[in-house]
């Protein structure tokens, strides 16, 4: 394992590799990460500093500031990531008389005004992540593979990279956290069909505000919450159409739609066709 000392920046051995082989031989040109940096003591303060790339950093330990041009000063703890541009200076580092740990990824390429644009990127964002083993796992599994001087192990190492802001983006909104609840989210959901769902409820049911509900049920069904709950109706509604010989009128009182005309605009926005046509379709 490669290691350095700087006694400038760090009071530890610091470990920094750049990408060991030209740009050309690589498979997945969109992304290229440029150099990887551990700099487990870091107590260098930047003032003015810009950079040629973007970059992400996560701070492992410690305490500090973060800012971005005329932006606030940002409070900096262990389990905080933040983000470089090609674009601003910074003024950054840890509180005097103190150190912090920091890894970095310097990163090129197309696809990053794709992650600005699909917010895994955002300049100026600092995102709280928690301090947890597995994001030090992951960046020391990604620094392994651009040690290892492999044309493929560095794609290897972008991509993985590209599923780790995800699960930071994930981690930041307190989506990741409830992972493991959303069985019985889901559950609660469809116990709702044929009643009504305060969201409100649902939410401090289990702990989490309104917003990270919403997250959670669009993370794992790619729907709003108003929408997937009226899915899952209008899916029962099919049921029963094709099942039972009740009325339009009586399915869509049954499904808790107080006026029957609503229903159908929204049984046919979500099923293609109209409900009569539907039940006549199979």
């Amino acid at each position: 394992m490669t290691t350095h000392m700087d006694y400038v920046i760090s009071k530890s051995s610091t470990r920094i590799i750049d990408l060991k082989m030209d740009p050309s031989k690589l498979r997945v040109p969109f992304i290229r990460i440029g150099q990887v940096g551990h700099l487990p003591d870091r107590f260098l303060f930047r003032e003015k500093a810009s950079f040629e790339s973007w970059a992400i950093v996560y701070i492992a330990r410690g305490t500090g500031v973060y800012q971005a041009d005329q932006g606030g000063e940002q409070r900096i703890m262990g389990g905080d990531v933040f983000f470089f541009t090609d674009q601003a200076h910074y003024r950054f580092g840890p509180d005097v008389g103190t150190s912090w740990d920091e890894y970095y990824i310097n990163i090129y390429g197309s696809r990053i005004q794709e992650w600005v644009e699909q917010e895994l990127l955002t300049p100026g964002l600092l995102l709280h992540v928690g301090r947890h083993e597995k994001w030090t796992h992951k960046l020391e599994n990604v620094f392994d593979l651009m040690e290892s001087g492999v044309p493929a192990n560095a794609d290897r190492a972008a991509l993985q990279l590209e599923s780790m802001l995800f699960e930071f983006k994930l981690a930041a909104e307190g989506v990741s956290a409830l992972d493991g609840t959303w069985e019985s989210v889901r559950r609660d959901l469809e116990e709702a069909i044929y009643g009504t769902m305060n969201p409100q409820d649902l939410a401090e049911k289990y702990h989490v505000s309104l917003s990270t509900l919403r997250r959670l049920v669009r993370h794992h069904t790619g729907y709003p919450l108003h929408d997937y709950i009226q899915r899952l109706k209008i899916s029962e509604a099919k049921q029963l159409l094709l099942n039972t010989d009740m009325q339009i009128k009586e399915i869509a009182l049954k499904l808790n739609f107080q006026d029957p005309l609503y229903f159908s605009r929204r049984f046919k926005r979500f099923a293609g066709i109209p409900a009569n046509e539907f039940r006549g379709s199979i």
